[in-house]
């Protein structure tokens, strides 16, 4: 999945990134670039084009269409009058930091700084185009010389609170960005005063290496420690998890490309999947081309191909690429080389639209980072179906586990479907079944011929074993699934479903996984292919009142997750699952030392997963036990995350 730079053939005839000496024209294409965008409430703007030429008229003059253009959100069209006016007056300092304004709102932040420029050149002590300035700095990530423009500013103005605002923020992201230093109760909960919910990229002590068997990926550069930063990024490109999500993070690409050329020499360097993507011969990306913070602004930045040529490449990149959230799918840049593991070493945690990577464990130095693409608690034909349509096959340990006798188990389930068919066919059509509580529909038929087909097979595999436990599940799960239907319907006063047939069942796997000689870590990756089972055996436990064997059972499926899926949401919250049992059903002498191991047990996922909560004093405390609550919350509720956008 390696990318080339893009040939000098696809080099567009006119640059839309040209560097200007002092007082530019308003670039080719800018006009084309802005639409014109109106504040709610306005009238209707004039189109991005139409600011046309007024021969003779002073400069004050057309900046002051430009003003009124701008005022309407017209900024492509104030844009153009403003270079109108430097026409007739090149150095005309107010009118040079006012499209730069007007560069700022479209986020060209590359041309609002040389336009910032230009006018300090005409008149060093403007202050607007030196604010300007810096915040075209700021847009860039060039954090350090936005704060010496704020600092220059401030010593001529040190009351400007839109200074005093701005080098607060800078300084907060210069901290991001070079340490990784998030303050996450503020990112999460918004408790800070100066709670910016934006967030400077970060690149932790990694590096993209490209001689993978399967094409690019991360590695540490050192050991790191569970719950540390691998990366965070803001998307390139961003859109709802709906119909036409693919086609929107297209059209995204493309204006970021087009709006900036640091965006689109990124865009260039991420994977493709293409035909101008070859995994195998380019030279990896320098992890440097994603710290923008460490720009200078010398850099050589590409040329924008033409349209057609790179929305073919933003299409490549967005099927290759693309990250999943709850309800949003974006392109974000370093995250786009981490590679797939159904086993992963790290966990992925969204805060709006940000993503941030951890070490889910203690990873050594040159070990690759893997994250979850999906949901790993399927069991193999389920995750490989879904790697397919991802467009890869995983190769990691886990997958090579189950792939051991994969094809003798998917012939068996074959067997059995025909089995469970015919089994069906032949329920349907007896009379017997039509009567109030007989197997009108076949299924329970269906059911039993699968498991007892598949119960013939001789287990000589992972795959086998799993294979024969979803079967025999299959078979109890309709008499248990109505059984507690109807226990919540009255609201405890039926029987509760009897829970010893699963526990049976899942006493039979481990001991058939132990037959196997599996070691613990092996054991856990088969267990997480159907820890829905186990999953099911505790919520039985729990309405039949068996409490302290739900307890046994969710310390089993947490430390299960921990081995494959750590740090996770679906870790989080059964740990917290687990602490809200422990204070309800605890009791006897030991009651408070249970509780408290359940609450720490959960307190240290959730201090990995979140990045704060695992101190000490109070005040972390605190906010851990909020955490907790809230996951809590989340689970009873069946609520999405709570930090997700």
């Amino acid at each position: 999945r390696q990318a080339k730079r893009v040939p000098s053939t696809y080099a567009p005839i006119q640059s839309r990134f040209c560097t200007y000496a002092m007082a530019p024209e308003a670039p080719k294409g800018m006009v084309d670039l802005l639409p014109a965008q109106k504040k709610k409430g306005a009238k209707n703007a004039a189109p991005a084009n139409g600011a046309s030429p007024i021969p003779n008229w002073p400069p004050e003059a057309l900046r002051e269409q430009g003003n009124e253009l701008f005022r309407r959100g017209d900024y492509g069209a104030a844009a153009a009058r403003y270079a109108e006016a430097l026409k007739v007056k090149a150095d005309d300092a107010m009118t040079l930091a006012n499209r730069a304004e007007c560069y700022l709102r479209v986020r060209q932040f590359h041309l609002a700084l040389v336009d910032a420029d230009a006018a300090l050149a005409a008149d060093p002590s403007h202050h607007k185009a030196l604010y300007k300035r810096a915040m075209a700095l700021n847009g860039l990530g060039r954090y350090p010389d936005a704060i010496k423009a704020l600092e220059r500013l401030l010593d001529e103005e040190p009351e400007d609170p839109a200074a005093l605002n701005a080098l607060a923020e800078c300084e907060l992201l210069q901290s991001q960005a070079f340490a990784g230093d998030y303050h996450m109760p503020s990112l999460l909960f918004g408790r800070s005063a100066t709670s910016f919910r934006r967030c400077a990229d970060y690149v932790g002590p990694v590096k993209i290496i490209g001689d993978r068997p399967f094409g690019r990926g991360v590695v540490t550069t050192r050991a790191m420690r569970a719950g540390e930063l691998i990366c965070v990024a803001s998307p390139l490109a961003v859109a709802p998890l709906t119909a036409g999500a693919e086609a929107a993070l297209v059209g995204g690409l493309v204006g970021a490309a087009s709006r900036n050329p640091q965006d689109l020499a990124v865009i260039l360097a991420l994977p493709s999947g293409g035909d101008d993507d070859d995994a195998s011969g380019a030279v990896p990306p320098d992890a440097a081309k994603f710290r923008r913070h460490l720009s200078k602004g010398d850099e050589s930045l590409p040329e924008l191909p033409p349209r057609e040529v790179f929305a073919r490449r933003a299409a490549n990149v967005v099927k290759t690429s693309a990250v999943r959230s709850a309800d949003s799918v974006g392109v974000y840049p370093f995250p786009s080389f981490l590679n797939h593991s159904c086993a992963p070493n790290a966990c992925k945690l969204m805060v709006g639209h940000t993503v941030f990577i951890r070490a889910a464990r203690d990873l050594v130095a040159g070990e690759e980072v893997f994250m979850k693409y999906f949901d790993v608690t399927m069991p193999k034909p389920e995750r490989s179906a879904v790697a397919k349509r991802l467009g890869f096959e995983c190769a990691c340990p886990r997958c090579k586990l189950e792939a051991v006798g994969e094809d003798e188990a998917a012939a068996a389930t074959e067997r059995a479907s025909k089995q469970a068919k015919a089994a069906k066919d032949a329920a349907v059509a007896d009379p017997a079944n039509k009567k109030k509580g007989g197997d009108k529909d076949g299924e329970k038929a269906a059911a039993r011929a699968a498991a007892e087909s598949l119960s013939a097979e001789d287990i000589g595999s992972v795959a086998m074993l799993i294979a024969q436990l979803r079967a025999k599940a299959k078979e109890l799960h309709g008499d248990i699934s109505q059984q507690m239907a109807e226990y919540k319907r009255t609201k405890g006063k039926s029987a509760a479903p009897d829970p010893n047939h699963l526990m049976e069942l899942t006493v039979w796997f481990e001991a058939q996984m132990d037959a196997l000689g599996l070691s613990e870590t092996q054991k856990a990756w088969a267990r997480t292919s159907v820890i829905q089972v186990y999953s099911n055996v505790q919520l039985c436990l729990n309405a039949a009142g068996q409490l302290e064997a739900r307890a046994e059972m969710l310390g089993k499926v947490a430390a299960t997750l921990n081995a494959t899926d750590p740090c996770s949401y679906d870790h989080v919250k059964q740990t917290a699952i687990k602490v809200i049992h422990q204070r309800v059903a605890a009791g006897g002498a030991g009651k408070e030392k249970i509780i408290a191991a359940a609450e720490a047990e959960a307190a240290a996922v959730h201090s990995l997963r979140y990045g704060c909560g695992g101190g000490s004093d109070e005040e972390e405390k605190e906010l851990m036990a909020e955490m907790i609550k809230i996951t809590g919350h989340a689970v009873e509720e069946g609520a999405q995350e709570f930090c997700e956008a």
